[in-house]
């Protein structure tokens, strides 16, 4: 029985430093696991490339359908928007900073489907050149974007607020909504949007809860909030992640066409050409 093939999209790993069964702290790298399940639940294949060195991120990148760069407790360091550490206590993630960014920029160049959330958004958007609101507790606006101590698994992925789409852009015309309540909980949010990214919803307090890149023929989206947890009822989560789904299995037939092309054109120049016959 010939296998069918699925999209397989590249969650991108973070590394945290946990406790092993002794007690001692030790180094893991771990993948989204919300992300991965929605990808597994949609029909998808989420697969994981961590530490990949610079120089081979094109040849991986070339065997996915779509990025997907998930949360995490880690922030972007400040760093790279050329700022300080705003508190000494922040938690950061420097492999994923550093591979991050790389693999973004090459995604939309190969217009490969990418999907990010939370951190994943930050990521996005700081490697495009913009810069991020270190603590959104300092931020005036009256708007909680942050979950509360104690709450648990659920109420953390509550919807806390309200988002606003941008009148007649991309987003409504997604979702067919105007308005959807959204969860919202990192510490961090876009200050400054980067190059290239188009707004697309809002917080009552302007705070940037969406934004795509600007050419809408590709799908390559930053979400503040997290639209793969509830995307089974939520109508506008719901939406976003079918169109993020649709898009990688587009790039999945774009790139088996590709590869077909690319086995006959090898087939055919392996077979010695046949002779003219005003030569034999």
């Amino acid at each position: 029985m010939n296998p069918v093939p699925v999209p397989c999209v590249w969650v991108v790993a973070s590394h945290r430093e946990l406790g092993n069964p002794d007690g001692n702290p030790q180094c893991y790298t771990v993948m989204d696991e919300a992300g991965s399940r929605t990808l597994v639940n949609m029909g998808m294949q989420p697969v994981c490339y961590p530490r990949v060195p610079d120089e081979r991120l094109e040849a991986v990148l070339a065997h996915v359908d779509g990025v997907l760069l998930g949360g995490s407790d880690t922030n972007v360091h400040p760093r790279l928007f050329a700022e300080a550490p705003a508190a000494p206590d922040l938690q950061y993630d420097a492999e994923r900073d550093r591979l991050a960014p790389a693999l973004i920029r090459l995604a939309i160049r190969h217009r490969v489907p990418v999907i990010a959330f939370c951190r994943g958004s930050h990521d996005f958007n700081v490697c495009m050149g913009g810069s991020l609101h270190q603590s959104l507790r300092q931020r005036a606006g009256g708007v909680q974007h942050w979950e509360e101590e104690g709450e648990s698994l659920d109420e953390q992925y509550a919807e806390r607020h309200d988002v606003s789409c941008a009148p007649g852009g991309e987003l409504e015309r997604l979702t067919g909504l105007s308005r959807f309540p959204a969860s919202s909980l990192h510490s961090q949010g876009v200050k400054v949007l980067g190059h290239g990214l188009v707004a697309e919803a809002h917080a009552d307090d302007g705070l940037v809860e969406a934004f795509r890149w600007h050419d809408p023929s590709l799908f390559a989206w930053g979400f503040q909030f997290h639209p793969e947890w509830g995307w089974r009822w939520h109508p506008a989560y719901g939406r976003i992640m079918d169109t993020f789904a649709q898009a990688c299995w587009a790039r999945l037939a774009q790139r088996g066409g590709a590869q077909r092309a690319e086995r006959i054109a090898a087939a055919t120049s392996a077979k010695p050409a046949p002779r003219s016959p005003s030569l034999m």
